[in-house]
């Protein structure tokens, strides 16, 4: 089985409103951080040298703000290091103010197959009320030139940002589904992530659409998409048929993946991991030839089995009927039982001699559903 390598890239112009990811807006530290990553994947080729990849996925932060060059000499290290096989899938994360044709020959010629553009939204109103650099109009025109020029090409919207409607909504969905994307997938903010738009939904909720009408938006989305011929293969993703993120599947079907980078995570033969958060920890620990790791725990039986439904129910193809059935045996837990059987009485359940997968309203409530197997 291939492996998955992600790397962490922290580098923004700017901090959008909903950001909860480890960045940083100084770039100042850029050289060191390459110099310290290139350590680092030395450090981890020396265990997975029996081991061949084909996803590599450069996110962030913002990718894309880095000079082709160094993007370039990344990939040339990763390929130096570790046995990434023809034909592999690579990811570059894009800002729309970062694309040009340029830059977009140039991340070709590196070895970039498919670049995954943050959209967020076509509304500038929206964008705006975020702190997004981009306008639409940038964003349309960032889409135009990747579109039929790079293998595959993802776009990523929000559902419920401040100043949102269900009009500009679904004008936002529609004008990136027409835009040449083969690949969408759309977030609910998560207010909570941020100080500032937790206080403002507080104080302003007309500002926001309210939960069922994210509910109806996200259906009627979903429908729409199936129509221009994309599959929803995942709660959050839709692709048309054989454009599917190759590595972010890895994640849902627990394919070992190496994570490097500030706070980067990995699932690595049993063991889940992750490095500090710290960018100065990050440095220095590298700097001393030690790999710049938080947590290192091994993954037991019972979580694998876990992990396995919880992830799994995410994936249109579900999993195994009678691992969920099992599970819920050997939990004894009769509340658990029922609660199953009225799922899928409810519909949001459906159920197949061998499978059990979420519907599409019960991807709506995903989280009430897949937190009880945890």
């Amino acid at each position: 089985m291939n492996a998955g390598l992600y790397v962490h890239l922290p580098y923004c112009a700017s901090r959008c409103g909903y950001c909860a990811f480890a960045v940083t807006t100084d770039g100042s530290t850029r050289g060191a951080y390459l110099d310290a990553l290139a350590r680092e994947i030395d450090l981890v080729a020396a265990e997975a040298r029996d081991q061949r990849f084909d996803t590599v996925y450069l996110g962030g932060g913002t990718p894309s703000l880095l000079p082709p060059s160094d993007i370039a000499g990344l990939l040339d290290r990763i390929r130096g290091a570790f046995d990434v096989a023809a034909g592999s899938e690579v990811t570059l994360e894009a800002n729309p103010e970062d694309v040009t044709a340029a830059r977009r020959d140039a991340w070709m010629a590196a070895g970039v197959t498919r670049v995954s553009v943050g959209v967020q939204s076509l509304s500038d109103r929206e964008l705006a009320a975020v702190g997004r650099r981009h306008d639409a109009a940038r964003a349309r025109e960032a889409l135009a030139l990747l579109a039929g020029r790079v293998p595959s090409l993802s776009g990523d919207l929000i559902l419920g940002l401040p100043e949102q409607t269900a009009g500009s909504f679904r004008a936002s969905a529609r004008a990136l589904a027409e835009s040449g994307v083969d690949h969408v997938s759309v977030y609910l903010l998560e207010a909570d992530k941020s100080k500032a738009l937790e206080e403002d939904r507080r104080e302003h909720p007309e500002r926001y659409p309210d939960d069922d009408a994210q509910a109806a938006l996200w259906l009627e989305l979903s429908e729409e998409l199936r129509r221009r011929g994309f599959e929803h293969y995942e709660i959050s993703n839709w692709a048309r048929p054989g454009r599917a993120s190759r590595h972010n599947r890895k994640y849902w079907e627990r394919t070992p993946t190496l994570g490097l980078g500030l706070s980067a995570h990995e699932l690595w033969r049993e063991r889940r991991r992750a490095n500090v958060a710290s960018l100065p920890a990050y440095l220095e620990r590298l700097g001393t030839g030690e790999r710049p790791v938080a947590l290192d725990r091994e993954v037991g039986a019972e979580e694998r089995e876990s992990e396995r439904i919880v992830l799994g129910l995410r994936l249109v193809d579900g999993v195994a009927r009678d691992e969920v059935e099992s599970w819920i045996a050997r939990r004894g837990d009769a509340r658990l039982r029922e609660d199953w059987e009225a799922w899928r009485e409810a519909g949001l359940l459906r159920q197949t001699a061998d499978r059990v997968a979420l519907t599409e309203r019960g991807g709506l409530v995903s989280n009430d559903i897949l937190c009880r197997f945890l």
